[in-house]
């Protein structure tokens, strides 16, 4: 989709990759099979608190990170503050979220959910799919179309190549 950005394709295909865990954790999480807490051996829930808790424990941080420290600068610096706000304000609110939501995740791939934690816990997923995908639009609509008029071809390469080694 971003061909003509190395650094814009590289965080594209990671939304992809976010969009596809938020889209798994909104289908665990709602329905009528959502109504009670599920058993953890299930091979489908396991993985799933397996790779949210992946996430939740910085693999989101380093995207967030990578843009705060590589990408908004640069959008400052040629005047567009505008989106850097936006999203850092955004990138707070889902560290937040994602350091209420890691124990519970945590605690129950050991001991499984009780009622109480389940119903917790759905509540927490669902407002973390809504803000996640929200906000990823707008790095899709907002942030990846103009990286390829900010960076040069050789910076795009090199700071593709930094997110990958991160």
């Amino acid at each position: 989709m971003y061909h003509d950005s190395h650094i814009a394709q590289v965080l594209h295909d990671e939304h992809l990759r976010i969009i596809d865990l938020m889209n798994r954790l909104e289908g665990f999480t709602t329905g009528r099979k959502a109504k009670n807490a599920p058993d953890l051996d299930n091979a489908v829930a396991s993985t799933l608190l397996a790779d949210l808790n992946a996430e939740l424990q910085g693999v989101a941080g380093h995207h967030f990170d990578f843009e705060e420290k590589q990408i908004f600068p640069a959008l400052t610096a040629i005047g567009d503050v505008a989106i850097p706000h936006m999203l850092r304000q955004e990138h707070d609110l889902l560290r937040n979220l994602s350091e209420v939501m890691l124990p519970m995740v945590q605690k129950a791939r050991g001991d499984g959910f009780t009622a109480d934690d389940w119903g917790t816990f759905r509540d927490l997923a669902l407002e973390l799919v809504e803000r996640q995908i929200t906000h990823i639009q707008k790095e899709e609509m907002g942030l990846l179309p103009v990286l390829s008029e900010v960076f040069e071809e050789q910076q795009d390469g090199e700071l593709a190549l930094l997110f990958a080694e991160a």
